[in-house]
């Protein structure tokens, strides 16, 4: 089945990549994200890496403590340079894909399938605030991290890796005859995301795209059980 296959693919989707979210931060305040100069200018440790965040710990409140970012900015970087490649035969489905991987997104993190970490990734709602630039609406949610750029970009990256891997597999891509990366995908990936959470909650993956999966919906089903 195609659905196990692409789980093999996320390849930059494993726990080992879990960085930091909201539970590294229940116990501290102030948090905000300085560069190595910030950090030499503020007398804060200097041998940190080129992006930092500061933040004091609620039970050492003396001082800043910091916590670097280079790995998280080199594995966004890598997330940032994957690009959609499907062949060219099956480009009329590009739209249909992209739903049905919204949906299955979905599904896995409201029933925490242990096909995938649910820490990685971030509800669709909270998702949509964020292409919407209204991150204050995560609040309530994420009361430490909804105004950390770089964790936006982050969920955002994982959110276009995941549909991206997902059309790649279910089209069967091969190395020739492809089209790659639509210019207008970004922007595709958000209005889709938009008519997904306006027409959910859905029974049926054929109801939203005029394409049956029954693939996708026999595994979805699995989940609810």
């Amino acid at each position: 089945m195609y659905i196990h296959d692409f789980f093999r693919s996320l390849t930059l989707l494993q726990s080992s990549y879990q960085f930091i979210d909201e539970r590294f931060f229940i116990d501290k305040d102030y948090v905000q994200e300085i560069d190595c100069l910030q950090l030499t200018e503020n007398n804060l440790d200097p041998q940190k890496g080129n992006h930092n965040l500061i933040y004091i710990n609620q039970k050492h409140t003396e001082k800043y403590e910091t916590y670097c970012l280079d790995d998280l900015y080199q594995y966004m970087h890598q997330l940032s340079h994957l690009q959609m490649t499907i062949p060219a035969s099956k480009a009329i489905y590009l739209e249909a894909g992209i739903l049905e991987a919204i949906y299955l997104y979905d599904s896995l993190w409201l029933n925490s399938s242990k096909a995938i970490d649910s820490h990685l990734l971030l509800p669709l709602l909270h998702l949509h605030n964020l292409f919407c630039q209204c991150p204050q609406n995560n609040k309530n949610d994420f009361p430490k991290t909804y105004m950390i750029e770089c964790l936006q970009q982050l969920y955002i990256l994982r959110f276009y890796y995941f549909i991206i891997q997902y059309c790649y597999v279910r089209f069967q891509c091969q190395k020739y005859h492809t089209l790659t990366h639509p210019h207008h995908f970004h922007i595709l990936v958000q209005n889709k995301l938009r008519q997904y959470i306006k027409e959910r909650p859905i029974q049926h993956i054929q109801d939203l795209t005029f394409l049956d999966n029954p693939i996708l919906d026999q595994y979805i089903s699995s989940l609810e059980k």
